[in-house]
This record gives C-alpha cells, structure tokens and sequence, in this order.
C-alpha cells in the first residue's frame, strides 16, 4: 500500500488499511475455499497412489511364475550347491561328482631372473578348440616385438584374446610364464606355435598333438557327473539344466552320492500374498483417514462425506469377499487372508500355512484365465476393476478433474476480486488524501482567523 505522507492530523494510510481488511474479507473466504479444494486434490492424488501400489500387488499375484517359487536343499554343500529357480520340479536327486572340469594349463620349463628379463620377438600362433585335423576352431596371431621382457609377452598375449591368459609365477628362485585356456571343458585344450624366433620366445612352443614343449601342469577336461545313476558331461562346473530349473555348483569330486532336494519356497510364495495384504491394508486405512469425522475433536477428513470415495472402498471390500469357483481355496478367507471389522485384512497363520503347501491351488484361486469375468482368479479381477478405477477416464481422474475445475474457478474470481481491490484501494487513497489535504486547508484557515481575532483584540486593548 502507499504510505502518504499528511500535514494534517489525519492517518490516510491507516484508514484506508483498516477499511481495506473489510473489503478484502471475500477473498479470504475463497482462499479458504482454494485451500481445501487443494487438500481434496492431494487426497486424491494419495488415493491414486495407493490403489496402484495395489493394483500392481494384484498383478503380482496373478501371474504364474510367482507360484512356481522354489527351493534346492544339498546334503554337503562343499560338494555340490544347488539353486532352484522359478518352475522347478519337486523331487529329490542323487548327485556324484566324477570329475571337475577343468582348464589346460602350460608353463615354461625356461626360466628368467624377473619380470623385465628379456624374452626376445617373433610371433606366436594360438590355436584352441581341436578339430581332430591339425586344425583348431579358434587359431590367434600374436605378433611379439624383438627384444620384448617376460612382462610385455605376457601382456601381448592377454591382449589379443586369443582364447588364453597369460600370468607370472614365480618358484621361489625365478620366474616361469604361466598360459590357461580362458574356459573350462576338453574343448578348450590348445597348442602355441612359435615362428620367427629371436632369443627365447622359442621356450613358449607347445605341441598339443604330441605333448611337447612347455610343461603341462592341468589338461583341459570336461566334468563329469552322474544324476540318479545318469552319467553326464559338462564343459564347466556350473550345471545349468541339467536337472530342468536348478543350478548346480560342482565344488569337488564326491566319495559318495549328494542328495539334492527340491520343493516349493513356502517364503518365497508368502512374500507376494503379504505385499498384497499391506497394500489393501495401506489402501483401506488411507480412504478411512479421508473420509473420517473425529466427534471428539470435530474435525473431518478432506473426502468427510465424499460418495465417491466411499464408493470405491466399497467396491474393492466386495471384490474382497468374491467366492472364486467351487473348489477349495475359493476364497480369501480359505487361504488364511480374513476381512476384519474395519474392512482391514489379517493373516490366520494356520490356515496360511496349509494353503501355501499347495502353490498350484493358489495359482488357480488368484491366476485364473478364462474368457468370462466369472472365470478369471481374484487377482485378475482385481487388476482389471483397479484399472477402470485409475484410467485416464474413470472415478479417480472424474474426482480430480472436477476439484481442479473447481480450483480454477476459485482462482478466476480470486483474480478479478484482486483487479477490484486494488481499483477500491487506488479509490480510497484518493478520496481520503484529498480529505487529507482539504482538513489542512480549513486549518490553516482557521489558524489565520484566530490570528486576526487575536490581533483586533491586542489593537482594542
């Protein structure tokens, strides 16, 4: 506001503020109004959350993997691991570890005093992977400088991915190089021809065919295992399919038989069915804390009295209670998941317990496909009705939509009511700074009345 100045006694800038917080009293009432329709919005928008967080714990539930958790249990995991992935079979397995598999290993019989000895040049052909005809599935060119050390051999022939690692290793007195076939497995096995040699780079030659040259300290080998009396081979020890969805990690050969066992993971299919139970629970308290009234402390929730938030706690409540096909577990309720008082869910262990013992019945109560709604599991119902709930347009934008049209509203009389204000203030400051200015005038006329009269009085005296 513009704070005038006055000769006069009159205080124009306080009249017109005090006569200004009684014109401003409308825009109060629709700052008021601004503010709880902007609460409503942010319940809403809370409201959408929840039921998608649910909506997506439903969708967990109807899908048939979450139901083929499993478990692998081993008798001596020093032996042989096992790991169960979604889908695998209930059983039990006899394992016995015949042989690891394993990587052929050469080093030098030559000898240098260290790393930055030199070797010499020349180049070095790598061939992996016999093929049975001298020739090799992968054969590598390794061009190595004259007069290149013990260290940049070895770093060439790392860097040229030939199928081998090259390393140092010392005995104590001097320094060997080491060459490993990169994988695992009989066909890795592999030879090193030297051509064009200078110095000792002769010393890296290794003839597979005849076993000469370098010193062979591991032969390439496959690992060999036998599954309930089944002999089988593998190029590494991490068996993958063998057994159809478990991992096994051979760790070293057996004197006996391992026995792996294979069931349903109880925890893993109970992780989904809790997440479901504290979503629907988030949900539900969430709806109860919007649209409550507290008589205590007469205060209401932003939705208190709302339809359509009482509608949609409605209609999940029912969706809650839908009885699935005729055969047990048709129900939540059957499964341990009960309805309590408050429209919250709790879990009654034992009944929890039996139901997860039989994933495939779970399955078919929440995952059920079928061409009719009455044939889809809970959770694909669930899903869908949830879906139609957060589209674009269904309930939960239509309430959204209409408090922001609301909100608009309120903020286009709150822009013209400002517009008036500040033409009733501009008003104001005129009309009282003109009172301003015409109260000096009379006063000072006045004073110089008072000074003629005081002079005609002193002239008759």
């Amino acid at each position: 506001m513009t704070t005038i100045s006055s000769t006069s006694n009159l205080d124009v800038a306080g009249i017109v503020s005090q006569l200004m917080q009684i014109e401003r009293q409308p825009m109060q009432a629709i700052e008021t109004r601004l503010g709880g329709i902007q609460t409503q919005i942010s319940a809403w928008g809370k409201m959408q959350s929840a039921l998608s967080t649910f909506q997506d714990a439903a969708r967990k539930l109807a899908r048939s993997e979450t139901w083929k958790a499993a478990s692998a249990t081993s008798s001596d995991e020093s032996y042989v691991k096992a790991t169960a992935g979604s889908g695998a079979i209930a059983g039990s397995y006899s394992i016995e570890v015949l042989a690891l598999a394993s990587r052929q290993t050469l080093a030098t019989t030559r000898t240098w005093e260290s790393a930055d000895a030199v070797v010499g040049g020349g180049t070095l052909r790598v061939g992996v992977g016999p093929l049975g005809d001298g020739s090799f599935s992968q054969e590598t060119t390794v061009a190595i400088p004259q007069n290149a050390t013990l260290a940049q051999v070895r770093d060439a022939i790392n860097a040229a991915d030939a199928g081998i690692t090259a390393s140092l290793v010392a005995d104590g007195t001097a320094q060997h190089l080491m060459l490993r076939s990169a994988k695992t497995g009989a066909a890795q096995a592999f030879s090193v021809g030297v051509e064009g040699a200078s110095g000792d780079l002769s010393a890296l030659a290794y003839d597979l065919a005849a076993g000469s040259g370098m010193q062979r300290t591991q032969s390439a080998s496959d690992a060999s295992v036998t599954v309930n009396g089944l002999t089988v081979a593998a190029t590494g020890n991490r068996l993958e399919g063998v057994i159809e969805n478990v991992t096994l990690e051979l760790k070293r050969q057996t004197a006996g038989p391992i026995e792996i066992g294979v069931d349903s993971d109880a925890t893993a299919l109970r992780e989904p069915i809790d997440a479901f139970v504290k979503a629907y629970n988030d949900l539900n308290k969430l709806i109860a804390d919007q649209t409550r009234y507290d008589p205590a402390t007469k205060t209401a929730g932003p939705l208190q009295g709302n339809q359509t938030a009482v509608r949609v706690q409605q209609q999940v409540r029912d969706l809650l209670r839908t009885t699935i096909g005729e055969e047990s577990p048709n129900s939540l309720n059957a499964i341990g998941v009960e309805l309590q008082r408050d429209g919250s869910l709790a879990i009654k262990e034992s009944k929890m317990g039996a139901a997860l013992a039989s994933p495939d019945k779970l399955q078919s109560f929440f995952g059920a496909l079928g061409d009719t709604p009455e044939e889809k599991g809970l959770a694909h119902r669930l899903v869908e009705r949830l879906g139609q709930l957060l589209d674009p347009e269904g309930t939960v934008a239509g309430a959204t939509d209409s408090l922001k049209a609301r909100q608009r509203s309120a903020e286009q009389q709150q822009e013209r009511l400002e517009a008036r204000l500040a033409e009733i203030q501009k008003r104001l400051m005129r009309q009282y700074t003109a009172l301003d200015a015409n109260l000096s005038r009379i006063t000072g006329s006045f004073a110089g009345v008072e000074g003629l009269l005081n002079n005609m009085n002193k002239s008759q005296s």
